[in-house]
């Protein structure tokens, strides 16, 4: 389109086309760099450069803190690929909030140390 406006700057239609597009990209990039800002936790909006590369990077550098790259196998050994670490992590966790298995002979050992109240002895 710009070509096109640089072939002949006096056609208004290519004028306000390009206008038009301009205004719609420089929206683009501010939604996207606003994103980018909330996704690093910078709150000093004023003092960064809408797509420096350095605002960039560290974006990037933050998320990457966030992800987690390896998990260890019940046997110690690492595991990298997404499917496995999260089979493990699915595992981990259904065996940590799985009830365990209680023995009713030890049950009754602490039930009958006990104190008992009967309806009588209320004061």
């Amino acid at each position: 389109m710009e070509r096109h406006l640089a072939a002949s700057p006096e056609d208004p239609f290519l004028c306000g086309a390009c206008r038009e597009k301009r205004e719609e990209l420089r929206a683009l990039e501010d939604h996207h760099t606003r994103g980018a800002f909330v996704r690093s936790c910078i709150h000093l909006l004023r003092e960064m450069d809408h797509g420096s590369c350095f605002f960039y990077a560290l974006e990037k550098t933050r998320g990457a803190k966030k992800h987690i790259t390896c998990l260890l196998a019940e046997d110690g050994t690492p595991l990298m690929d997404l499917v496995e670490m999260c089979g493990r992590a699915r595992d981990f966790y259904t065996s940590l909030f799985s009830p365990d298995p209680t023995d009713p002979g030890a049950c009754r050992v602490l039930w009958e140390e006990l104190p008992t109240v009967s309806v009588g002895d209320r004061v």
